[in-house]
C-alpha cells in the first residue's frame, strides 16, 4: 500500500452559517430583557456604536401590506410602537415605579419585638437568635438543648422564649414543623375544633387522601363532621411566612400588545425599553476624511458590525409583528372570547402562512410574552395540538378541552361527582372524540383530583 499526500479537486454544496446570519438568528429568539443586555455589550465593544434610551426611531415602519394574511371578520391593523420617549421632555418609565426593596421576614419579626417590653435584655437577645435561626419556611429546626446551654438558661425559660416567637405575627412563625404550624394557628382560634386538632396532629396523611370514613369510625363521630373538620382546616395556612422574601421580584415586560378596536386588532411591538441605535457621524465620514489613514480597516470593520446589528434589530421587530399578526389572524375566536376560541395550530401552520422556515417561527415566538384583552400569554401558548371531533372537519385544541374539563368539574354535584368516563361520554355527546384516560392525563395536568377525592358528605 503507498502510503502518501495526493492533491484532489472536490465539489460539493452545504450550508454556511455566516456571523452575520448566526447574529441575526440570536437577535430573533432573545427576549426582551436579554436583547437589553446584549445590545448594551455591543455598544460597550463598538466605539461606533452609539445608543440612547429613547423609542426607537430608526425602525422601518410596519405596514400592513406587507403582511400575507388572510383576512375574516376582523381587519389586522398596523400600529406605531407603543414606547414611551426615554430621555425626552416625557420622561416616564413605569418600570421605575415599583419598589425594588420588600420587607424580610427577619425585619417583621424584629420590629414586633421591639414593642415587646416585658422582656429583659438577656430574653430579647435569645428571641433575636431564633429569628436569625428560622429556616426559609419560618420553621425552627434548632437543637433546643443546645441553644438553652448556649446562652446557659433553663430548658424552660427557652421554650417560654420560643412561645413568644409563636405569639408574633404571622401566626404560625417558629413552628417545629408543618403540623406544629398548623396546630399553632387552631390553638389561636377563637372557637376550640378539638377534632381538627386531632386530625393534624395524628391524621394529616389520611386527610391528604380523604380517608374520611377510616377517621369518623376511629373517633365515633359522623362523615360530615370530619369533612367540616377537613375544611376549616384547608383554611389554615400551610406556609405563613411566604409573603416575605429576600429575592426582588421579577415583572415581565409584554413584547407584543394586541388590543381590540371596533374595525378590527391593534398589534403593537413593544420596544419601549429597547434603547435607540446610531452609527456616529464622525466615524461615518472618517473614511472618506482620511483615506490614507491606517486606522482605516479597524474603523470599516465596526462600521459594518455596526449596521448589521442595526439591520438584525429591524428585521427582529418586523418578524415579530408579521408573526403575531399571524396568529391573532388564525386565532381571532380566542382574542374575541377567550380560551374557549383557542384553536389547534402547530408552528408550521405559521410557516407556511409567512413562508417563512419553522425554526424562523420558534425563534421569533421563543420567550416572548403577548398582552392580549383576556391576558397576559406566552406566544407559545398559541401553538397547541387538537382532537377530532366527530364529523372529522373539526380539531378542539387541547386547552380548550382542559378549560371545559375544569368547567365541569366546578360546576358538577359536589355529592355525585364526574367521573372520568363520564366527563368522557359528555365530550363525546358534544361531538369530540377523547378516550377516558386522555380525560384522566388532562385532570392530573390540572392539579384536579379524581372524582373519589372530590365527593362531598
Amino acid at each position: 500500500m503507498q502510503v502518501g499526500f495526493e492533491l484532489h479537486l472536490k465539489q460539493s454544496l452545504k450550508l454556511s452559517l455566516t456571523p452575520e446570519l448566526k447574529q441575526a438568528i440570536n437577535i430573533l429568539q432573545y427576549s426582551t430583557h436579554e436583547l437589553l443586555d446584549f445590545l448594551k455589550e455591543q455598544a460597550n465593544e463598538n466605539p461606533i456604536l452609539e445608543m440612547t434610551a429613547v423609542a426607537n426611531d430608526h425602525l422601518a415602519p410596519i405596514s400592513e401590506s406587507s403582511i400575507p394574511t388572510h383576512k375574516v371578520d376582523y381587519r389586522i391593523r398596523d400600529s406605531s410602537p407603543k414606547s414611551n420617549q426615554f430621555g425626552s421632555n416625557n420622561d416616564f418609565n413605569p418600570i421605575n415605579n415599583y419598589s425594588c426593596t420588600t420587607e424580610t421576614l427577619e425585619a417583621h419579626l424584629l420590629e414586633q419585638l421591639s414593642l415587646v417590653k416585658t422582656l429583659k435584655d438577656s430574653e430579647t437577645k435569645i428571641v433575636e437568635f431564633l429569628i436569625g435561626s428560622l429556616n426559609e419556611n419560618g420553621f425552627l429546626d434548632i437543637d433546643i438543648n443546645w441553644t438553652a446551654s448556649l446562652f446557659s438558661v433553663p430548658l424552660e425559660e427557652m421554650e417560654s422564649m420560643i412561645q413568644v416567637l409563636q405569639s408574633l405575627d404571622p401566626i404560625g412563625v417558629g413552628a417545629k414543623d408543618l403540623t406544629d404550624c398548623l396546630l399553632i394557628q387552631i390553638r389561636k382560634q377563637e372557637n376550640d375544633n378539638q377534632l381538627a386538632y386531632t386530625i393534624v396532629e395524628n391524621h394529616l396523611t389520611d386527610l391528604a387522601e380523604k380517608r374520611y370514613r377510616k377517621m369518623a369510625d376511629l373517633y365515633k363521630v359522623t362523615i360530615q363532621e370530619v369533612q367540616e373538620a377537613a375544611d376549616f382546616i384547608r383554611t389554615l395556612n400551610p406556609r405563613p411566612v411566604s409573603q416575605f422574601s429576600d429575592e426582588m421580584i421579577s415583572y415581565i415586560v409584554p413584547d407584543v400588545f394586541v388590543e381590540k378596536e371596533k374595525e378590527g386588532f391593534l398589534i403593537t411591538v413593544n420596544d419601549s425599553y429597547i434603547p435607540t441605535l446610531s452609527i456616529n457621524p464622525y466615524y461615518k465620514d472618517y473614511i472618506t476624511m482620511k483615506p490614507g489613514n491606517p486606522a482605516n480597516d479597524y474603523v470599516k470593520t465596526h462600521l459594518h458590525d455596526a449596521q448589521l446589528l442595526i439591520k438584525g434589530l429591524e428585521q427582529r421587530q418586523m418578524t415579530l409583528y408579521k408573526v403575531t399578526a399571524t396568529i391573532v389572524d388564525a386565532q381571532q375566536e380566542f382574542f374575541l372570547r377567550g380560551m374557549a376560541g383557542l384553536k389547534p395550530m402547530t408552528l408550521k401552520d405559521i410557516s407556511e402562512k409567512l413562508q417563512l422556515h419553522e425554526s424562523t417561527i420558534s425563534r421569533a415566538t421563543s420567550n416572548k410574552y403577548i398582552q392580549t384583552p383576556h391576558g397576559l400569554f406566552k406566544l407559545r401558548n398559541f401553538f397547541t395540538r387538537g382532537l377530532n371531533r366527530v364529523n372529522g372537519k373539526e380539531c378542539e385544541s387541547t386547552t380548550t378541552i382542559k378549560e371545559k374539563i375544569k368547567v365541569l368539574i366546578a360546576d358538577e354535584d359536589k355529592i355525585k361527582p364526574f367521573s372520568d368516563q363520564l366527563l368522557c361520554q359528555i365530550f363525546k355527546s358534544e361531538g369530540t372524540m377523547i378516550s377516558r384516560r386522555t380525560i384522566a392525563k388532562y385532570r392530573e395536568d390540572l392539579g384536579i383530583p379524581g372524582s373519589s377525592k372530590r365527593r362531598r358528605f
